[in-house]
């Protein structure tokens, strides 16, 4: 059993149930893997009679009701759920390689040599670039509640004897930190990931989303390369804060390489309480004051946009695609 438990087979959360084992017919939270392990099942005699037996048992175990409630309380401890409407292209992606499987795929898994590009591909999309974004809600929550709690506990006292005109500033909000410095490297990974899986699809290995439309510019077929680029141009000064250019060391290089970025102190004056500086250099320049959760907000919602085009895209033209190559073959 513990085969299962530390394999890919349990990982994603984006999956179908398992149809064809005798053992299980429903399964919470099937994964894509779970339909590779189907077909294995189904192998019959390129498969060892007593070894399938072995993985039907085990899957047994894994569907009982005392395994799946056990596994229930490790998520509700340590599980973090995307949110349903953040789901959508990755179901929209997992639909599009399953429902039915596309030609590419079927050529790629038949091949030994050229499997593990449908790996990089298709793992790299529902586990690398989905588990990144989850991380980096996750951190983006975490920032929100430490700025709510830490807001409402300032507010709740009248601090007496602050200057007409002058500031106080307040330290020791080290977590704001951790969590902010963990939401930025999420972002970036989260970019050359989607680049990595994206890659995989042209049988290459690349992993910078920076300078992806050099990379497209040399591969085919060109009408997906092309349109991919396209995407990119739209989304890329979205951005900045973590794709270092023309010389501006972004936030996420600062943190990576040089030094440790704050996300902001927090200023107690006369005219309330605001969060300053830091990486976002929030309320520096006056006017409405902008807190933290909500720049961030702003900033996952164009990444999740960002995913969601190119993967759109990248069915879309994949689809295309392969229909003129059948036709073209059929003529």
């Amino acid at each position: 059993m513990l085969v299962f438990l530390h394999s890919p087979f349990l990982r994603n959360p984006l999956c179908k149930p398992l149809r064809s084992a005798r053992s299980c017919q429903n399964i919470a939270r099937p994964s894509v893997y779970f339909a590779e392990f189907a077909d294995y099942l189904t192998l019959g005699s390129k498969m060892d009679e007593q070894m399938q037996d072995f993985l039907i048992n085990s899957l047994g175990i894994f569907c009982s009701a005392e395994m799946q409630t056990l596994i229930a309380k490790v998520r509700e401890i340590a599980g973090c759920e995307l949110p349903a409407e953040k789901k959508t292209p990755f179901l929209a992606f997992h639909k599009f390689i399953t429902e039915p499987q596309p030609n590419f795929i079927s050529t790629l898994r038949a091949d030994p040599k050229k499997e593990h590009w449908y790996h990089a591909l298709v793992n790299g999309i529902l586990g690398n670039v989905q588990g990144s974004f989850s991380c980096l809600l996750y951190h983006q929550e975490r920032l929100a509640q430490t700025e709510r709690a830490l807001m409402v506990a300032l507010h709740a006292h009248d601090i007496k004897g602050l200057p007409a005109n002058g500031t106080l500033g307040l330290g020791g909000t080290s977590v704001l930190d951790f969590e902010y410095q963990a939401y930025v490297l999420a972002f970036r990974r989260c970019l050359d990931q989607l680049a990595c899986a994206l890659a995989a699809f042209f049988k290459n290995k690349y992993s910078s989303f920076r300078t992806l439309p050099n990379f497209l510019s040399h591969r085919k077929p060109k009408e997906v390369a092309s349109k991919l680029a396209e995407v990119h141009a739209t989304h890329i000064s979205n951005f900045e804060f973590v794709l270092s250019e023309g010389g501006v060391t972004s936030v996420r290089d600062r943190i990576a390489h040089y030094e440790f970025v704050q996300a902001g102190c927090f200023n107690l004056s006369t005219r309330g309480v605001v969060l300053v500086g830091g990486g976002e250099n929030l309320n520096l320049a006056g006017g409405v004051s902008e807190t933290l959760t909500g720049t961030l907000q702003r900033k996952s919602n164009s990444l999740h946009q960002c995913i969601s085009e190119m993967i759109d895209v990248f069915v879309q033209e994949v689809a295309m695609w392969e229909a003129d190559v059948s036709q073209r073959a059929s003529e």
